[in-house]
């Protein structure tokens, strides 16, 4: 049995030889990854980047504290304003399903109460809804300038609707505010204003107007903030690279 015992242990030692060795390989496989195409594109890369070029990648920038707390402010900023137009809907449509209602002629200052709140309410849940579009988006095609491109139409718009506000609050304002509801059928005045109960239902929607078009200016003015900003950070880098050249 002698003869089959050196060739045996020959044999152990060969292959635990062998499994060291895979081993070893292993450990050098993972302290250095193998290149993958498919991790560094060459879309990626600058055009003319050459071999030997140098090139710096800036890592992906994280949101300051700041930026995320003027975020949470505008997203709350916006549910308010689509609170707020909803409750103009309501305060203005019972007046309007009440003409409706008893077949008479839909006034036009109603009408155009439902119509501004109605753009405002829509507006407000776009801009609520578009964050969470904006960041799926950027992960799947990558973070560019298309939403710096949308802020002067979207200030354009804003100053639209905050000019849709202010008219608003002036055409009942004027209509509401300083008139109180009165017993007597004297008045006429009071009473082709209405009754009381909507004399006193327009007047407290002349102040939810006003509280409209206050939030509205506020995102108005955000947006032609954010627009100036991008404008001169773009002709910052456009002179960079006037440098460069």
């Amino acid at each position: 049995m002698s003869f089959l015992a050196v060739p045996l242990l020959k044999l152990g030692i060969s292959q635990a030889k062998k499994h060291k060795a895979k081993k070893d390989l292993q450990k050098q496989q993972n302290a250095y990854p193998t290149y993958e195409p498919e991790q560094h594109p060459m879309s990626g890369y600058p055009a003319g980047a050459t071999p030997g070029t140098t090139l710096h990648f800036s890592p992906p920038q994280e949101k300051s504290k700041s930026a995320k707390l003027a975020f949470i402010f505008f997203s709350t900023l916006r549910f308010l304003q689509f609170v707020f137009g909803l409750t103009v809907i309501g305060l203005y449509g019972k007046d309007v399903h009440h003409d409706h209602s008893e077949e008479d002629t839909w006034h036009a200052k109603w009408v155009y109460a439902l119509i501004t709140a109605f753009l405002a309410t829509v507006t407000a849940a776009i801009h609520l809804v578009m964050p969470f579009v904006m960041r799926k988006a950027k992960r799947g095609v990558g973070a560019g300038s298309g939403s710096t491109m949308l802020l002067l139409p979207q200030f354009v718009w804003e100053f639209v609707v905050s000019v849709l506000w202010l008219a608003l609050f002036g055409i009942f304002g004027k209509m509401y505010i300083g008139v109180h509801p009165v017993v007597s059928k004297t008045d006429a005045a009071t009473s082709a204003l209405g009754d009381a109960s909507k004399i006193n239902r327009m007047r407290h929607a002349v102040w939810v107007d006003i509280i409209n078009l206050a939030f509205w200016v506020m995102t108005t003015s955000w947006v032609l903030l954010r627009w100036l900003k991008s404008r001169r950070s773009a002709g910052a880098l456009d002179a960079e690279k006037g440098e460069q050249i």
